[in-house]
């Protein structure tokens, strides 16, 4: 059986194949589009804008304890700050809008179905991470409780 360092690097790995795998559907699928819509494309576009501003605060916060592994970062601290004070996985967040607002932009098949793939894959490693951060930080619990997860409203 995996310890979670092993199965924190299969995540890191999965992750980073995903996303290539992602964007290499974005170039060079099909552009069979399965609407058309000039509305769901400004939409596309705000939530790709919005995503990235989540991404890029988010790590302005994080500074010195942010990396791609699920686990707490070794002599981290819980950060509660920010954009942390109202979402425990803002990044996530943001690659979600980012990802969603692509799909909008081009709405294929192709993009659709990495889309779907890059926020389950999102949502299982935030599972993860949360079991890590619950035994790296004894206060985890009661900030788990009075914040959302990846969605305002959502615990």
């Amino acid at each position: 059986m995996k310890g979670p360092d092993e199965i924190g690097q299969l995540y890191v790995i999965g992750q980073n194949i995903l996303l290539v795998v992602f964007v290499g559907v974005l170039f060079l699928a099909p552009n069979k589009l399965l609407f058309e819509s000039p509305m769901l494309r400004i939409a596309g576009n705000i939530g790709c804008a919005a995503g990235i501003v989540l991404i890029l605060s988010s790590v302005i916060v994080l500074r010195r304890v942010i990396q791609i592994a699920p686990q707490p970062k070794v002599g981290g601290e819980l950060i509660q700050t920010g954009l942390y004070r109202y979402l425990r996985h803002p990044i996530y967040t943001g690659m979600i809008c980012c990802v969603a607002g692509l799909f909008l932009r081009t709405p294929t098949l192709w993009i659709g179905a990495a889309s779907l793939a890059v926020i389950v894959f999102l949502f299982f490693k935030a599972r993860f991470e949360e079991k890590l951060l619950l035994v790296a930080y004894p206060d985890y619990q009661i900030y788990r409780r009075r914040t959302s997860g990846l969605f305002p409203g959502l615990r």
